[in-house]
């Protein structure tokens, strides 16, 4: 991130005011200030930073975006910086997925959805919007029905 020296001094006792400009969404500006204080004796510099209040509006409420996020004209937690909407309700993508507009759980790397439902893909399958055991590589839908077709058919809609 740029940053312009506002304030600075040659001597290391005297603190440093830094600004910078960020731009933020549909073409406005947040400044973020930030004061570098030396330490003591040590050669290390803390940072402190505070951001100006800032308000964005989600339907008919105001809300900072920085600790909150708009879904669908709803102000919702912010998680970090993954966070997504699903419908109109914020979620961590990296603990939970969205499955038609409803937040499930998730499963590891082979979490499908059935519908409205999250499952884990290596012991389930989805049988036209129904969830059904998985019966190994061998494994069919026969309707809303699975079955392994290694030892069984599917017969007009019916296992057989």
């Amino acid at each position: 991130m740029p940053r312009r020296v506002i304030n600075s001094s040659s001597s290391s006792s005297s603190p440093t005011m830094w600004s910078s400009f960020n731009p933020a969404a549909a073409g406005r500006h947040r400044r973020l200030s930030c004061l570098l204080l030396p330490a003591a004796v040590l050669v290390l510099t803390f940072t402190f930073c505070t951001r100006p209040a800032t308000a964005a509006i989600c339907g008919t409420s105001s809300y900072d975006p920085s600790s909150k996020i708009c879904c669908s004209g709803s102000v919702q937690p912010w998680y970090n910086i993954n966070t997504q909407c699903c419908g109109t309700t914020s979620y961590d993508p990296a603990t939970k997925i969205c499955c038609m507009g409803r937040v499930q759980p998730w499963y590891g790397f082979n979490t499908l959805c059935c519908g409205t439902t999250s499952y884990d893909s290596s012991t389930k399958t989805c049988c036209s919007g129904n969830l059904q055991p998985r019966y190994g590589i061998n494994t069919q839908c026969c309707g809303t029905t699975s079955y392994d077709t290694s030892t069984k058919r599917c017969c007009n809609g019916v296992v057989c």
